[in-house]
């Protein structure tokens, strides 16, 4: 079966997110999302009538009515995300406000019958007497290019994965329904709820780590473009002599920035005698081995000039950054601060940029919110 489509109305996931964090009267609802008051009544009164929103006793508030604030019913529904990285699954099992029930992993093989081990481990959290029967949905976060229209893996270079469709067989095994979708955009929805969107209809969310990517939200949409190939940010260029890209094209923003190729480059130049992994490289940049911060310096100025051009294309005001690579960030951050602040117009200048705390959850909480803004959209 064809995964459910990607609806336009996320207004009832939105009022779910924003109660999320305290309760609220329909007037003040109203005001952060910029609704009438009938638009707002409508989506409330079936919120409550699927027990996922309870109203709590009017309070008096000076003259006129007493307003009656709402709350989320937080386990009255669940969703289910996994992040599915080349060696492992990592799963959230979120509450309707945000929080997290549960969080597992357990390994994964690509090229071992993916679909069958995707089943199981979502088998496995159905299955729970406590939990299961409340589970609304699954979200699939996958890094590479997807398309969540079809549920096919357009390209994923680290699963090794060419055209594969994988939401279809899956949604045809499990009684909910799947979704699937790149695993920036699926933590851009998750930002879009509960993060950046917030306070911004506009803003571009940067994953730095094994890869670079962007999601971009337009119009308090994300915005995910023919088959799922917006936001492939990692694929820009930067010129034609730059280092080997795995795309197989040169000087690409990825093949400056992304870990591997950080890693490779502080070999090339002599400042470890093997490919550093992630957190190696911080710990040398943290003690100022030599050339390690110059080399980030470099590479966060070459991310910045890419970012100074979505930016100044877009016209957003917002940046988050999250990603693996976040621990990296106060080397990195220099040289992209000077490049964006040189490389924006100034009629856009001042773009406020926010570092997300990040762990390997965080592209499954993502997926979870995949579920949340689809299950609900009407």
């Amino acid at each position: 079966m064809p995964p459910p489509p990607y609806r336009e109305d996320l207004i009832k996931a939105e009022i779910l997110a924003m109660l999320g964090s305290r309760p609220l009267n329909r007037s003040q609802i109203a005001a952060r999302l910029g609704l009438g008051a009938a638009t707002v009544t409508e989506h409330t009164r079936r919120l409550i009538d699927l027990g996922f929103l309870r109203e709590l006793p009017p309070q008096v508030s000076g003259r006129g009515r007493p307003k009656v604030p709402l709350e989320v019913v937080p386990d009255a529904a669940y969703t289910l995300g996994l992040r599915v990285h080349s060696d492992h699954l990592m799963g959230v099992l979120a509450r309707l406000d945000g929080g997290e029930v549960a969080r597992f992993t357990r390994p994964f093989s690509p090229a071992d019958d993916p679909v069958g081990q995707l089943a199981a481990a979502c088998e496995d959290v159905l299955s729970d007497p406590a939990t299961g029967s409340r589970v609304l949905g699954i979200g699939l976060a996958v890094p590479g290019v997807i398309d969540p229209g079809t549920g096919t893996v357009r390209l994923s270079p680290r699963m090794g994965w060419t055209d594969l469709p994988l939401q279809p067989p899956l949604a045809a095994r499990l009684p909910v329904p799947v979704l699937i979708d790149n695993d920036t955009r699926a933590s851009t929805t998750g930002e879009l709820l509960y993060g950046t969107g917030r306070d911004h209809d506009d803003f571009l969310v940067l994953a730095i780590g094994d890869g670079v990517g962007m999601g971009i939200v337009l119009g308090r949409r994300v915005h995910r473009g023919p088959d799922g190939v917006a936001g492939e940010f990692g694929h820009v260029p930067t010129g034609p002599d730059g280092p080997a890209c795995v795309c197989g094209r040169r000087g690409c923003v990825d093949a400056y920035v992304a870990d591997y190729a950080l890693a490779a480059e502080a070999v090339r130049r002599g400042l470890a005698a093997a490919p550093p992994p992630l957190e190696e490289l911080r710990r040398m940049a943290a003690d100022d081995a030599p050339g390690v911060r110059g080399l980030l310096d470099e590479a966060g100025e070459i991310l910045g000039r890419a970012v100074a051009g979505v930016v100044n294309v877009l016209a957003v005001r917002a940046l988050t950054v999250i990603g693996e690579s976040h621990v990296l960030w106060p080397y990195l951050a220099p040289g992209f601060h000077r490049a964006v602040d040189g490389g924006v117009i100034a009629a856009l200048s001042g773009l406020e940029i926010t570092l997300r705390p990040w762990d390997d959850s965080g592209h499954a909480r993502g997926a979870a919110s995949l579920v949340l803004a689809a299950s609900l959209a009407s």
